[in-house]
C-alpha cells in the first residue's frame, strides 16, 4: 500500500500544482474523485488492463464529457505509464494537498451510534481549535464499535470506542 502512495505522490502533486496555477483546483478535485470511483469499481478496473481496449477508449471512459484538454493529457499520461490503478491514491493525495493549502481538513468519524447535531458541532469546534483548520466531518455509524467513537483527523487518531478500550485492556493484561 505504501508503495502505491509513493508512486501516486508525483502525479497528485503535479496535478494539484497545475490545477492551482490555472485556478481549477475544485474542477480537478471533482474530476479526480470521479476517476477514482471508476478505478475502485472492479468491473471498470479490469477494463484498465484489457489489451483490447485502446488508450483513447480509456481516456473517453475516464474523462467522460469533460472538455479540459489539460486534464485529458494528465489521464493520457497515467494511461501511457500504466498508472490508472493509482487513481484512488492520486485523488486522496490531491485532496490532502488541497486541505494543507487551504487550511481545511476532512475528518472521518466512526461512531457506534448516530451523532446529534450538538455533538457534531462540539466535535467540529474542538478539532478546529486543536488543529487550527476548518473541519468537515464525515460520519459513519458502525455498531461493531459497541460504544464511543473513533476519529481520524489527519495524522491524529483518537480511539474512544468501547471495543478499542477492551483491546487496550486485553493487551495490558496479557503483556
Amino acid at each position: 500500500m505504501s508503495e502505491l502512495i509513493t508512486l501516486a505522490r508525483p502525479y497528485a502533486k503535479a496535478a494539484y500544482e497545475f490545477a492551482k496555477s490555472v485556478d481549477q483546483v475544485s474542477q480537478w478535485q471533482k474530476q479526480l474523485a470521479v476517476a477514482a470511483g471508476l478505478a475502485d469499481h472492479d468491473d471498470v478496473a479490469t477494463i484498465f488492463t484489457d489489451p483490447d481496449v485502446t488508450d483513447q477508449q480509456l481516456v473517453d471512459l475516464i474523462i467522460g464529457d469533460t472538455k479540459d484538454s489539460h486534464y485529458e493529457n494528465f489521464i493520457r499520461l497515467m494511461i501511457e505509464n500504466d498508472r490508472l490503478p493509482l487513481l484512488p491514491d492520486v485523488a486522496e493525495l490531491y485532496q490532502h494537498y488541497y486541505e494543507q493549502d487551504s487550511g481545511a481538513l476532512s475528518v472521518q468519524v466512526q461512531s457506534a451510534a448516530p451523532l446529534s447535531e450538538d455533538q457534531q458541532q462540539r466535535l467540529t469546534a474542538a478539532l478546529s481549535r486543536r488543529t487550527g483548520k476548518d473541519i468537515t466531518l464525515s460520519i459513519e455509524v458502525d455498531a461493531s464499535l459497541l460504544g464511543g467513537a473513533k476519529i481520524h483527523c489527519g495524522d491524529l487518531v483518537i480511539d474512544g470506542t468501547l471495543s478499542g478500550k477492551i483491546e487496550r485492556l486485553k493487551t495490558e493484561l496479557f503483556n
